[in-house]
């Protein structure tokens, strides 16, 4: 009987250890495997995951670049515009201030004294530093003459006269001034100044004027 147990025991003792307890360590090690398998696809599901969000962000990327260089394109090019639009805008600007100045000037010359002071003082107000602002002056004190209004006539002479002493003009506007006191009555004014004009431009065009008008005082 004890011979047949010991047969039976080392008969099963090899089955236990491929199967029972010593298999068990077999079992573990390819649960193990398993498992590290599937983490290692996760792993990877994940990179390929993170390999697209990367090219999604690339992309947004380029986009977002290929945008601001349009954006810039169109803020310079907008720019250009607005830099040809004020460059537009200031010439006719300009084109429409000095077509005051003729406009007045023919008004004058056609005997339209009010149209032509309003045109020359328009002209002065919308283009202060034109060159022809001088003249423009010299020929509003001669429309205020030629329209009676002589306190106004002798106010834009004086004006003419303060900074333009060097203008071709400043002789004329001496006797013309002069004309302007006689009829404000300011005699002794208007003899001075025809004095000082005579001696500063003996050989002038209106010489002769000149000294006329001082013998008529």
């Amino acid at each position: 009987m004890k011979k047949n147990i010991l047969i039976f025991i080392l008969f099963i003792n090899p089955m236990l250890f491929q199967h029972g307890v010593y298999a068990n360590e077999g079992l573990d090690l390819d649960l193990a495997i398993l498992k590290i398998n599937k983490e290692v696809k996760s792993l990877n599901n994940e990179i390929l995951s993170l390999k697209d969000e990367i090219e999604l962000i690339k992309e947004e990327q380029r986009i977002s670049s290929a945008k601001i260089a349009e954006l810039r394109q169109i803020i310079e090019l907008n720019l250009s515009n607005t830099k040809q639009e004020k460059k537009s805008t200031k010439k006719i600007q300009s084109n429409t201030a000095e077509k005051l100045y003729s406009d007045g000037k023919n008004e004058f010359l056609l005997g339209n004294y009010e149209k032509a002071i309003t045109l020359f003082i328009s002209f002065a107000k919308n283009s202060p530093n034109s060159s022809n602002i001088k003249d423009s002056k010299l020929w509003l004190a001669r429309a205020y003459f030629e329209s009676e209004k002589y306190l106004k006539a002798k106010d834009s002479f004086l004006d003419y006269q303060s900074n333009n002493q060097e203008h071709l003009k400043f002789a004329d506007s001496m006797f013309e001034l002069a004309r302007v006191l006689d009829k404000l009555n300011e005699v002794n004014e208007a003899k001075l100044l025809l004095l000082d004009m005579i001696k500063q431009y003996p050989n002038h065009p209106l010489i002769d004027k000149a000294n006329q008008l001082l013998l008529d005082l």
